[in-house]
């Protein structure tokens, strides 16, 4: 039995099925996926208080956030493709963040986040010495320091990151496509270039200490990705 819970760009079902005699229902499921902004970071009750649950529970159906603190685009196209099949999940939500994040295998997968400062260099700040930028980004890097203070310094700059963050933008894009899933992509990268369907770092947002989203701040997040699903 086939039952509509929600009616509008996407639509949603609940299907009654049976087994070992047994009836139950399958809820629809959404998968999440993104930085410290989706996981929740500073929120006092993040697991009921984050854009995701509030998404999830205003649509009723299973919310599967596997959103990571210090996560890069590298690592959500990594569980896109290869660590989870997307394929079992109803639609995505992801946000995209900085595309100077990036991680590598030693083991396990380590995650590279150097520090907001970075980003302020790349794309606002870039009359700011190197020798004086450096020392506030530098201690950010737990292993490997000389190796990655070498690739920001002298390696990477801000066209190698906005052609690294459009090349990801289309990969999420092509990929979902592709498995015939709904995407709503999202940022928080307020400098790029790119048209996502959902900006969320804006001025106006409420934000804590660190800057991550107040209660508040969720709220609104999930409204604007709610009015876009209901386009």
């Amino acid at each position: 039995m086939w039952v509509v819970n929600y009616v509008s760009r996407f639509i949603f079902y609940r299907r009654t099925v049976s087994l070992n005699s047994s009836n139950f229902v399958y809820f629809m499921k959404i998968y999440f996926d993104g930085c410290s902004w989706t996981k929740g970071s500073e929120l006092e009750n993040k697991y009921q208080e984050r854009f995701s649950r509030i998404i999830s529970n205003q649509l009723d159906v299973e919310e599967f956030n596997i959103a990571l603190e210090g996560g890069s685009n590298d690592r959500i196209i990594r569980n896109l493709m290869v660590e989870h099949n997307i394929e079992n999940y109803d639609f995505l939500v992801i946000q995209m963040t900085f595309p100077t994040r990036t991680e590598y295998w030693e083991g396990k997968w380590v995650k590279v986040s150097g520090a907001y400062h970075l980003n302020r260099w790349l794309y606002k700040e870039k009359n700011m010495k190197k020798k004086e930028f450096e020392g506030k980004f530098r201690e950010k890097f737990k292993n490997h320091k000389e190796f990655w203070n070498y690739y920001y310094m002298h390696v990477a700059d801000q066209k190698y990151f906005e052609n690294k963050e459009r090349i990801q933008y289309e990969t999420i894009k092509s990929y979902c496509k592709s498995k015939n899933v709904p995407l709503v992509l999202c940022s928080i990268n307020h400098w790029s270039k790119l048209d996502f369907d959902v900006m969320m770092d804006t001025r106006d947002l409420k934000k804590h200490f660190y800057g991550h989203p107040t209660k508040e701040g969720h709220q609104v997040i999930a409204n604007k990705i709610m009015k876009y699903i209901k386009k």
